[in-house]
């Protein structure tokens, strides 16, 4: 679990949701419909409550949301592992123009250069055809 969200996992919202069960419920609801759900479909706002924003209930439930928005560590680390993800995929550092939400990661990280920084992930600059170090 996530640093931000230790030690939460066992409050509550109005004696209903945990953090596991409010997961375990968004799991649910996605496995039934197939359908990202939304925060207004659970009529609640205990995605707030047990972790800050419905984005990343929905990271903690292992479902990619549409649309990240805020700066949690919960939500820089899906920026990281999405564009490490990205990079096992291509199989090489990625471009910017690569990745979908890099202006998202930008904004979190300062430059595409910081997030690969970030991700751990190896750039290296060639000047006609030969490395510069």
């Amino acid at each position: 679990m996530p640093e931000s969200t230790r030690g939460f996992n066992n409050w509550t919202v109005k004696g209903k949701y945990t953090q596991q069960t409010f997961v375990d419920e968004i799991k649910k609801r996605y496995k039934e419909t197939d359908i990202v759900p939304t925060q207004r479909s659970f009529r609640t706002h205990a995605s707030y409550y047990l972790f800050g924003s419905w984005t990343e209930a929905l990271i903690m439930a292992g479902i990619t949301p549409k649309e990240v928005k805020g700066d949690t560590p919960i939500i820089r680390q899906f920026i990281i592992d999405e564009v490490k993800q990205l990079a096992i995929e291509l199989k090489k550092a990625p471009a910017k123009s690569d990745y979908s939400r890099w202006q998202k990661a930008i904004s979190l990280f300062g430059s595409w250069n910081a997030v690969l920084k970030e991700a751990k992930i190896e750039t290296r600059l060639f000047v006609e055809g030969k490395e510069v170090k």
